[in-house]
């Protein structure tokens, strides 16, 4: 059996499947990534997930695809140890989040995926198969177009106003409203003595995109930097792979863009057809990414042995999978 694993900021996700590519368990649990949570928490947050996906399995599990979004800190090996304690034996690869959302869209073709959650990254590959990736440095020093970067700039605007150094914004009562006080004072031990500033502020991004479709302009010229920043980032991974024409070749994920899709979706769209010359259809998932590191398992394993008895997958540009039980649904 093969098992998909996919380690987020705030919920994990586990698939088993059979070699033919079947679906034959799911599980979930808490979040996982290894920078952003307690090593106590990702634990059992994995062991959930997995435990519930092989609840009603006899056998053993022969290879474990990790995604994980905490791969770029150096923490491949602790997801590593904590799987190999609940499924001795299994064979493991860990992936980072950005390398198993390319093949939740593009299924192992050419393509650049940006991902914009808590954090953000864009990552892509070429037709000769190099791979680059463009930003992922954290949010103290990157992030940018980020729910963290639009929550973190709209609570910046938001004490601007306050101060008097920039107009006033609904940001400003929104922050109270997140922060549950009449002051904001407050807010800087708030802040300041949290366990985790990011995903706090990360957590007033709904509130900017709630100002931005109130018409709020300071809350739409924020929204409109997140977006000049997610086509930079596209700008600079196209350059790099050496793409002449972009068509089909754009992908985008993650909880901030899905949440803000009404908003984001046409400027972006309308930014990148301004910044390429081309007519721009964003591709999305065609499946979880735990169901997408199960894909990435099953050609390793078809890669490594060598043997194509039962196993024949082909990934060609109509993104269809011949031999892989996975259909296109959204994640």
């Amino acid at each position: 059996m093969i098992l998909g694993l996919d380690c987020g900021g705030t919920k994990t996700r586990a698939v088993l499947v059979e070699k033919n590519g079947k679906v034959i368990g799911e599980g979930f649990g808490g979040p996982s990534n290894p920078n952003a949570s307690p090593m106590e928490v990702v634990r059992n947050s994995i062991r959930n997930a997995v435990s519930e996906a092989i609840s009603n399995f006899q056998g053993s599990v022969k290879v474990t695809c990790v995604s994980a979004a905490g791969t770029l800190g150096g923490m491949s090996n602790v997801l590593e140890s904590i799987v190999r304690e609940l499924l001795p034996g299994t064979e493991i690869i860990v992936r980072g989040d950005y390398e198993i959302a390319h093949v939740a869209c593009f299924l192992f073709n050419p393509g650049v995926v940006f991902i914009s959650g808590t954090g953000s990254i864009a990552y892509g590959v070429n037709e000769e198969g190099k791979s680059v990736r463009v930003g992922g440095w954290g949010h103290l020093v990157g992030d940018e177009g980020s729910g963290y970067w639009v929550g973190k700039e709209g609570i910046r605007a938001a004490l601007r106003a306050y101060d008097g150094r920039e107009r006033n914004t609904k940001l400003r009562e929104y922050m109270l409203e997140y922060f549950r006080t009449n002051t904001p004072d407050e807010i800087i031990s708030r802040v300041y003595s949290s366990k985790n500033p990011k995903t706090l502020l990360g957590g007033f991004a709904p509130y900017v995109v709630k100002a931005a479709r109130e018409k709020d302009e300071t809350a739409m010229e924020i929204i409109e930097e997140a977006v000049e920043e997610i086509v930079l980032a596209y700008r600079a991974a196209v350059r790099r792979l050496g793409f002449s024409s972009v068509r089909d070749k754009l992908a985008i994920t993650g909880g901030f863009y899905f949440g803000s899709k009404d908003l984001l979706g046409s400027l972006l769209i309308r930014k990148l057809e301004e910044e390429f010359g081309e007519k721009i259809e964003l591709r999305e998932p065609l499946m979880p990414e735990a169901k997408a590191a199960a894909l990435v398992a099953l050609k390793y394993l078809e890669e490594r042995d060598n043997d194509h008895k039962g196993m024949e997958y082909h990934f060609d540009r109509d993104q269809s999978t011949h031999g892989i039980a996975f259909k296109e649904e959204p994640p």
